[in-house]
């Protein structure tokens, strides 16, 4: 059958074990009842995949295998992954290796030599080196000293001194039993445990040299029981809820009493709620499945009169904690600092996604939760994805929550922190206590990597994390940031769990134990994501800081997060810029409400009068040059230390507002010296400058910063919309005055918005639905030549590009080429919607030339072979009477200011019309431009 379906489907789709059934068994709709399927067998795998051992260090690393990942037989060839493998069970695994081989290889090996043959190599290669056989064993230490508390007790310790009555680390869970319960029994068992495990019965106390563990030699619980027999269903439902909540928000005393509470809610002869609460001092996740999996025990042997044969424990948690500090230690906690330091080098004070809520000054930790599931389809996606890049689950999910986050903030730097459960020896296992350590794991997004690119980088930073794990989240902080921040927690704000820790379902003696959701109404972050792998498919759960964070955005995060892992499992090579997050509803939202805002706006911006205004927190002030015309608006810095580009990065949405109200912005008297210091301006407003840009000349070879157009001093250039003759377009420019002339120089500019409502209405219509046909002819000697202006000698290519940017072309004799091109005289705006005089008819008709040169022109070649030219779009001549009047326009409506060194003149290339007057002496603007449009972007605009 496997060899079959290996045929048949990838690796990933074989099952690892087979059931042979009549039937298959149905619930009442007809559907498979899963329930009611048997539970598979351990299925050794088939005899004809396996190569036995051949080396004593195989056979031992074949026992180590079928041990923990619970199959009969596996092969040397057979891949860790691919038999069921993770992180958790691997760090299980190197623990195995460790005590037997006495030998410490790193985590990583496992992951790059993932079959037995390989890494029986790896470990015979450490054995007959010098390198990784100190491994020191955790022993038994003598109870008559002081016993300090392990690095991450020192750490929850001191959080409670600060805060006594705080829940927030109570460990409490809700289980529903249903079956015939035996009390006396559950509690005897609950006690068994107690006394076996010392932590259980561990508080603390002030010692001589700080805080210590009091271990009482003999201790026992009661379970309180709590009759709900007489109420009604919803009552017990909404007792439950009540109970459960008050139990968990209930503080414990560290230096007095059990740290664990029990309490069973009676539902019924058959239904019970037992409730669970143990402070996270004591315990961890893991420690829960150890709990769980001796209290089966424990019950199944004393419910039935039979002897418990649990081997004893070699170790305690006070044996871990004093090992913990021992010098072979705190040798191992130097080296892996080191790393750390590294590692975390230049990381970011913070990572703050937008909250819905202002950030209270100290941090608080009223949280609630909110539920998601991934479809079996998906999650198998996900698995099979993270097979074939050679990742586990986690850091496929984690890559994918570390790219969510940045799109939603764009900080190159993201870090979130995540569990470990920090079991690498052997000894420690069996063990009930808080062996958890928090590891920070920090993606980087500089360069816009593929998805697959960034899985690689989160896979080398959790293995180099988990190589270094031991090292004590709290010494980290303060070693890495000690300065803190009190109104969030260090380091970082989001965590990331993946719930694969070993808590076993328990059903013993006629008795089935299902956990219960309660929500506790805490969270020790800003939010945190815990994802469960189960039947039918992930699971995923938010804890969110509820001062922060509204319900709505969670559940929008939790589409998000499925949408962006669907569109990863089918697109892994995509860059991370291009995949998207939002879901369709969403896009769909969007554009409904860019279309209203864009009409809102043109609402606003028709009652708006120019005045002075200013922008928040003072840091530059804005006034209109002329308080007759609504532009340029001057925006000007407030101080002296005010930085230009970084202001604009975070005014962004202020100066696109500013700009289509305005048209023009001339930003004066900042700071700004250099090509490179304009450009890192104009790029924090739009980061995708133009790279090339026709002939104008490159400032630098690696920047998008030109030189202006070259053209005589003496000359003027005439009034133009940029590039409005052709197909595309740049909707904003910025000019900066590196040096102005000596006199002159200047330039004017116009609002098109008022070149439209000026002209006459008969002359409006006609252009509207006329339009404009541009024409040009290459002729060597008058103009450029085709080949210089297209940059290629090959008529095939510059026929395609002509077809490509919507030009006619025709070929003429001696190798000269005419092309004509269909554009709009007037248009709307595609943001305002407004109606805009838009385009070149001074620039290109021959009118505007003088008069000599003209003549010229017209007795050398004829108007239909005038390098340049401009008519109706359907090829009639533009009247004289016309030119006047667009003349007359511009000329009635210009502004014109003088240039000052380091003034940034920014347009929208739509709304504002600019030229350049003559000048005298030395004068140097730079250009940049960006925000590419196409014309059939534009709707109602008569558009030809």
């Amino acid at each position: 059958m496997r060899e079959f379906l290996g045929e048949k489907l990838p690796n990933y789709m074989i099952p690892s074990a087979f059931v042979m059934l009549e039937k298959l068994p149905l619930t009442p709709n007809g559907k498979i009842d899963r329930k009611a399927l048997p539970v598979p067998e351990k299925t050794p795998i088939s005899s004809n995949e396996i190569v036995l051992p051949s080396t004593p260090i195989e056979d031992l690393l074949a026992g180590i295998w079928t041990e923990i990942l619970g199959i009969e037989t596996v092969g040397i060839h057979n891949d860790f992954f691919e038999l069921g493998g993770h992180s958790l069970i691997a760090t299980r695994i190197m623990s195995q290796i460790r005590q037997v081989f006495n030998v410490d290889i790193p985590l990583r090996n496992l992951f790059e030599k993932p079959t037995i043959a390989e890494l029986a190599k790896e470990i015979e290669k450490v054995i007959n080196s010098d390198v990784g056989v100190e491994v020191v064993s955790i022993e038994r230490v003598s109870r008559e000293q002081e016993l300090p508390l392990s690095f991450a007790q020192q750490r929850l310790w001191f959080l409670a001194q600060i805060e006594p009555d705080s829940p927030f680390y109570n460990m409490s869970s809700t289980i529903e039993v249903e079956g015939s319960i035996n009390v006396a029994v559950l509690e005897q068992s609950f006690n068994e445990i107690i006394r076996r495990h010392e932590s259980l019965r561990t508080t603390f106390a002030m010692g001589e040299n700080g805080p210590i563990q009091i271990i009482a030699p003999e201790q026992s619980i009661k379970i309180t029981t709590i009759d709900l027999h007489n109420l009604d269903v919803n009552e017990q439902t909404g007792q439950v809820q009540k109970l459960a909540l008050e139990e968990a928000q209930t503080p414990f005393n560290l230096a007095d009493g059990l740290l664990i509470r029990i309490s069973l809610l009676q539902l019924g002869e058959r239904k019970n709620v037992l409730l669970l609460n143990i402070h996270h001092i004591i315990s961890d996740a893991w420690s829960m499945g150890v709990l769980v999996k001796e209290l089966a025990t424990f019950y199944e042997n004393l419910v039935n009169d039979k002897p418990v044969q649990l081997p004893e424990l070699p170790i305690q948690y006070a044996d871990f904690a004093v090992w913990q500090r021992q010098p072979l230690q705190a040798e191992k906690l130097d080296k892996q600092l080191a790393y750390w330091r590294q590692q975390l080098s230049g990381v970011p004070d913070s990572f703050n996604i937008p909250t819905d809520k202002p950030r209270p000054e100290l941090q608080t930790f009223r949280g609630a939760v909110s539920e998601f599931s991934l479809s079996t389809e998906l999650s198998e996606k996900v698995t099979h994805l993270s097979r074939q890049e050679g990742v586990t689950l986690f850091m496929t999910l984690l890559a994918t929550l570390q790219l969510l986050l940045y799109k939603y903030k764009k900080q190159k730097d993201v870090l979130v922190g995540t569990d470990v459960a920090n079991r690498n020896y052997k000894e420690v296992e069996p063990l009930i206590g808080f062996f958890i350590n928090i590891l920070v794991l920090r993606a980087n997004f500089s360069g816009n990597p593929t998805f697959r690119e960034l899985l690689e980088q989160v896979r080398e930073v959790t293995l180099g994390a988990y190589a270094n794990q031991d090292f004590p989240f709290t010494k980290l902080v303060e070693t890495v940031r000690p300065e803190r921040n009190l109104s969030r927690t260090p380091l970082f704000q989001v965590l990331f769990v993946l719930n694969n820790t070993p808590i076993p379902q328990l059903e013993v003696s006629g008795l089935k134990f299902t956990p219960l959701m309660v929500d506790t109404e805490t969270s020790k972050f800003d939010m945190a994501l815990f994802v469960s792998e189960t039947e039918t498919g992930l699971k995923g759960m938010w804890q969110y800081n509820s001062d922060l964070f509204d319900l709505s955005t969670m559940t929008r995060l939790s589409a998000q997060f499925e949408t962006l892992l669907n569109n990863i499992v089918n697109q892994p090579n995509t860059s991370i810029e291009s995949l998207e997050i939002l879901t369709k509803e969403e896009q769909d939202k969007m554009k409904l409400a860019q279309t209203k805002n864009k009409k809102a706006r043109l609402m606003k911006l028709t009652k708006i009068k120019p005045k002075a205004v200013n922008v928040p927190k003072k840091l530059v002030n804005t006034s209109l040059l002329d308080p007759d015309n609504l532009l340029p608006l001057v925006i000007e810095p407030d101080h002296e230390d005010t930085q230009l580009a970084g202001w604009a990065k975070n005014q962004k949405e202020f100066i696109e507002s500013k700009l289509l109200e305005h048209g023009a912005i001339l930003f004066r008297d900042f700071k700004i010296d250099s090509a490179t210091e304009f450009e890192n301006f104009a790029s924090a407003i739009c980061p995708n400058l133009f790279g090339e840009y026709g002939d104008l000349p490159r400032e630098n070879s690696e920047g998008k910063v030109y030189g202006a157009t070259v053209y005589p001093a003496d000359k003027s250039i005439l009034f133009h919309n940029e590039s409005s003759h052709l197909q595309t377009w740049p909707m904003k420019i910025w000019f900066f005055c590196m040096h102005p002339a000596e006199q002159g120089g200047e330039t004017p500019i116009v609002d098109c918005r008022k070149i439209y409502r000026s002209l006459n209405p008969q002359l409006r219509e006609r252009l509207e639905q006329k339009q404009l046909m541009y024409v040009r002819n290459f002729i060597r000697g008058v103009d450029v030549s085709w080949e210089e202006f297209f940059k290629t000698s090959d008529r095939q290519e510059v026929e395609n590009y002509c077809r490509q940017n919507a030009l006619e072309f025709e070929w003429l004799s001696d190798n000269n080429l005419r092309t004509r091109s269909y554009r709009q005289a007037i248009t709307k705006h595609p943001q305002t919607g407004e109606m805009v005089f838009f385009n070149q008819i001074q620039l290109h008709h021959i009118s505007f030339l003088e008069p000599s040169i003209q003549e010229s022109l017209l007795s050398l070649f004829g108007e239909e072979n005038l390098p340049r030219n401009v008519y109706y779009g359907d090829g009639s001549p533009i009247e004289k009477s016309v030119i006047d009047e667009i003349t007359e326009v511009y000329q009635r409506l210009k502004v014109t200011f003088s240039w000052n060194k380091g003034d940034i003149l920014m347009l929208d290339n739509m709304l504002t019309v600019h030229s350049r007057n003559p000048y005298i002496g030395y004068r140097k603007i730079l250009v940049a431009m960006g925000e590419i449009n196409n014309k059939n972007n534009i709707k109602g605009g008569h558009n030809v």
